[in-house]
């Protein structure tokens, strides 16, 4: 469920984005455990505000989600916010990418079945 809601449907990796470590914590977790994925496997890319801080925001995704700093190979600063203030507890956006479509089908094709299964049992 988590994926057909946060996953990327409409590129060629199983991957997630979201500012909520918990969420991708999950995903890492269950890609890791029942998929096999491994941390030289996986991509992270982060996108900030403009005024926030590179190597801080690094450390502490690589933290929340047990991930080495070399996971972390992509950063995107918005230039729309250039001049205004970021919220202090906002950590940005972050992407986890694992290039492996065919988990991704799976997880698609997991989530659909779930969610048609819920359906027919009716109100």
């Amino acid at each position: 469920m988590l994926y057909l809601g946060e996953g990327f449907k409409k590129t060629d990796v199983t991957g997630m984005g979201n500012t909520n470590p918990l969420i991708l914590k999950t995903f890492v977790t269950l890609i890791k455990k029942c998929y096999g994925a491994k941390n030289d496997q996986l991509q992270c890319q982060l996108h900030l505000r403009a005024d926030q801080n590179e190597k801080e925001i690094r450390n502490y995704w690589s933290s929340e989600l047990n991930l080495p700093l070399q996971c972390f190979k992509f950063v995107y600063f918005d230039k729309r916010t250039v001049g205004s203030k970021t919220y202090p507890d906002y950590k940005g956006v972050c992407m986890v990418r694992w290039g492996n479509v065919a988990i991704q089908r799976k997880l698609i094709n997991l989530s659909k079945d779930f969610c048609e299964r819920i359906i027919s049992m009716g109100a």
